[in-house]
This record gives C-alpha cells, sequence and structure tokens, in this order.
C-alpha cells in the first residue's frame, strides 16, 4: 500500500499526520508526505518520504501575517492561504498515484487531496483535528465575537453554521477551488464544509467526552481519541537543558503558550508572565519567537523554543494558552487546569468546551492582562470544581492510542476498497 499525506497548516494540524504516517511505514507501508519545509526532520525521523510543496521562508511568511490572528479577518486569511495550496497538492497526488495501490490521507485544508479523489478517483481518507469541521443542527460553533448558542433553537444554531460559511469560508476559497475543478470537468462545490468531507471515511481526532457525537453528523465520520504528537516537534532541535533544572528548582510553575505559529504576541507571553508573578508562580514560557523576560522576573521565568507537553504539563500549576485543539489535548492528558485566551479559527470552540468541562477558565484577548489573568488564576487554584474536572480528564484521555487507531482505519478502507474492486471484477466475470 502507498499512503499520500498531504497536510497543510500549523506544527498542530501537521505532526499528527506524520505521526499517523509514521506508524503506517512502521508496519512496512509506503508512505510520501507533502508539506511545507518546517515539517520535513519530523517526517524522516519517523520514515516518511517527504516532499516540500512550501519553502521555510513562505512558510515563516504566512505565519507572520499579522491579519492571521485576528478574530475576524484570521479565517479568510487561513482560507486564502489553503486555496494557494489546492493545485500543488493536487499536482503531488498526481505524479504519485499508483493505480490501485494508492490511498490518501489529508488534513482538513488539504483541499487538493478531496479534489484528487473526485477527480483520480482515489480513495482518502479526510482527518479532522476540532469539532467544529462537523456542521450540525444541534451544536452551535462558537465563534468569535458570538458567545456560547446552544441555548438557540436548531434552525438558528445551522444559521450560526451558514453564517461562517458565506462570511469566513467561501468567499475566500470557492473561487479557485471551483475554477480547477472546472479545468478538470467537475461539477462547482456548492457547500465547502460538506464537500470537505471524504465520501467514505473520516476521522473526528477527538474523543466523544470532549463532542458528543450529534444525530446528524454524516455516516462515514468515525470519532476516535485525540493524537499524541507532541514528541515530534523536537526534532531538529536541540533539547533546551535548562528546562529540567528550571523545573527542578522551585515550586510548579504555570506553563505559557500561544502555539507554535503564533508571532508578535510579545505582549501576550509578558501578560502571562506578569500574571503568574502575581500569583507567587514562577513562568515556563513556551515559544519560537523572541520574547524578553522583564527585568523583574528574571530567575522567575525561562524562555525556550520547544518542550514537550507531555513531560512538562504534569509538572506544572496551570497552563495559560491559546486553545489550539492539541494544545488543549495535551492539558487533559496532564491534569493541568487551563486559562485558554482565544485567538483566531477553532480555538473559541475548544476554549468553551474547555469551560464546560471544567477544567479551566477562558478570557478573550482584549481582556487579558496581568490583572485579569493574575484574577483568573487565583480562580483556578481555588477552585476544587476545577481540580476535579482535570483529574477526571486525565483519568479520560489515560490509554488513548489515537495514531495507531487512525492507522487501522487507513489500512480497513484501503482493504474496503480492494475487496469492491475484487466483487466487482468477479461480478463482471460472471456477467460475461
Amino acid at each position: 500500500m502507498r499512503v499520500l499525506i498531504a497536510a497543510f497548516g500549523s506544527h498542530g494540524d501537521v505532526l499528527p499526520l506524520i505521526a499517523i504516517g509514521g506508524e503506517l511505514a512502521s508496519r512496512g507501508h509506503e508512505v510520501i508526505m507533502a508539506g511545507a519545509e518546517p515539517f520535513a526532520a519530523a517526517a524522516a525521523s519517523v520514515g516518511v518520504s517527504f516532499e516540500q510543496l512550501l519553502s521555510e521562508a513562505d512558510y515563516r511568511a504566512a505565519m507572520e501575517d499579522g491579519d492571521l490572528w485576528r478574530p475576524l479577518r484570521g479565517m479568510g486569511r487561513l482560507f486564502s492561504y489553503a486555496e494557494r495550496a489546492i493545485r500543488p497538492i493536487y499536482d503531488f497526488i498526481g505524479r504519485h498515484a499508483a493505480p490501485k495501490k494508492t490511498i490518501i490521507v489529508a488534513s482538513t485544508l488539504a483541499l487538493g487531496a478531496r479534489l484528487a479523489q473526485d477527480a483520480l478517483k482515489l480513495p482518502l481518507v479526510t482527518t479532522h483535528l476540532s469539532p467544529m469541521t462537523i456542521q450540525s443542527r444541534h451544536e452551535a460553533p462558537r465563534l468569535p465575537l458570538v458567545g456560547a448558542a446552544n441555548w438557540l433553537p436548531p434552525r438558528l444554531k445551522w444559521e450560526l453554521h451558514l453564517g461562517a460559511d458565506e462570511w469566513f469560508v467561501d468567499p475566500h476559497i470557492k473561487t479557485g477551488l471551483n475554477r480547477l475543478r472546472a479545468e478538470l470537468g467537475l461539477a462547482p462545490v456548492k457547500r465547502l464544509r460538506h464537500w470537505w468531507h471524504a465520501p467514505r471515511r473520516v476521522l473526528l481526532m477527538c474523543p466523544p467526552w470532549f463532542a458528543e457525537r450529534q444525530p446528524d453528523w454524516p455516516e462515514q465520520v468515525r470519532q476516535i481519541g485525540f493524537p499524541r504528537a507532541d514528541r515530534l516537534g523536537a526534532v531538529g532541535a536541540a533539547t533546551d537543558p535548562r528546562i529540567e533544572r528550571f523545573l527542578a528548582d522551585g515550586e510548579a510553575p504555570v506553563a505559557i503558550t500561544f502555539g507554535t505559529a503564533m508571532r508578535r504576541g510579545a505582549p501576550l507571553y509578558r501578560a502571562a508572565m506578569e500574571a503568574a508573578e502575581r500569583v507567587g508562580r514562577r513562568s515556563l514560557v513556551m515559544t519560537g519567537e523572541t520574547v524578553e523576560i522583564p527585568p523583574a522576573l528574571r530567575g522567575r521565568a525561562l524562555v525556550t523554543p520547544y518542550a514537550p507537553f507531555g513531560e512538562v504539563l504534569p509538572r506544572c500549576a496551570a497552563f495559560v494558552h491559546h486553545g489550539g485543539v492539541g494544545t488543549v489535548a495535551r492539558a487533559f492528558a496532564a491534569g493541568t487546569p487551563q486559562l485558554v485566551v482565544p485567538l483566531a479559527f477553532d480555538q473559541f470552540d475548544n476554549a468553551e468546551r474547555v469551560r464546560r468541562l471544567g477544567c479551566g477558565f477562558v478570557i478573550r484577548r482584549r481582556l487579558f492582562g496581568a490583572r485579569s489573568g493574575a484574577s483568573r488564576l487565583r480562580a483556578i487554584f481555588a477552585s476544587r470544581e476545577i481540580g476535579e474536572g482535570t483529574r477526571r480528564a486525565a483519568a479520560l484521555s489515560a490509554g488513548d492510542d489515537a495514531v495507531a487507531a487512525a492507522a487501522d482505519a487507513v489500512e480497513a478502507e484501503f482493504a474496503s476498497v480492494a475487496e469492491r474492486r475484487r466483487s466487482r471484477k468477479a461480478a463482471s466475470a460472471t456477467e460475461a
């Protein structure tokens, strides 16, 4: 079996696909992945061949786009970047597809893979990391600048989904997608967030206790646990020897990150460090950008480009972060209370789920500062309910092996396609 993996996005989007590719490679399958240059080393480390579709310079330029991190503009910018990747991903699949031997595995916004499924009739498994990618009349999305709306009747919940499509999704991607579909002799896509699901197998990589299955989800959606891929983020970078010394040298710190992709976040990091100091806690800051430690906090804070969440979070008193679904998942597994400051994309929806599960608090970016952050941290440390919620989430997360489950699903889908092909051939022979 030849597995072609197409992944679009930042570390949180791409590393789970690399982990799945590594698992499939370890089972003896040929795995080729397409993506941005910064992920080549991680792919190679698990035996996955890699084809670069975007240079490191272009990837960094996209991540430094200031509009990408604005609650309303960010979604449009994200889909504009995804639109530019459609043809390169489609061409990658066309170059490497082998008749009857190939299956595609793709992330949500690697839409060239879904196009290849339509045009080239190749089997496809779509992986979604966020429950917000699947629309339902029974569950309203938590959108930027819109409060939790699950109290609305089904019709209005659906209107929220349609509004998200009309304003944030379709204007930025459908025109280019449908132009390419016309070149290939395919009908236009009407609703992107319906079409982007593979027709036969979709993997939603979060458990039912985080996002309950809704009665109107597509039948082909199979829900599995959170993937564990944070260790792959260290590939190609030296492990910071200061981390262990810092953790061992005092009380449990507050962990802080606003994501590997976030740039121009220095004010947020400073506010979070100062908030931790106000409640008597040190700070472990994990960021790829340059962040100056305020003079008054030197010796009380450590800034490092990377730390494996699975190893450091159990030793931290709380976790201030942006609400990326992978970050949320690792905090659940560690049993670490969360203070979520969502910035863009699905982070608002993920943050609301953290709050509903009793695992932390949410604060809007424009309201987040040293004083407000300290107030929320004090409330977290004083809350018996949050302590119980985090312990419950850690117990529910124990034993998750979503990477292996995803690999099983890919193998099963390929076997199913092969079996259908044999059945059709046998039926044709009988008729002859």
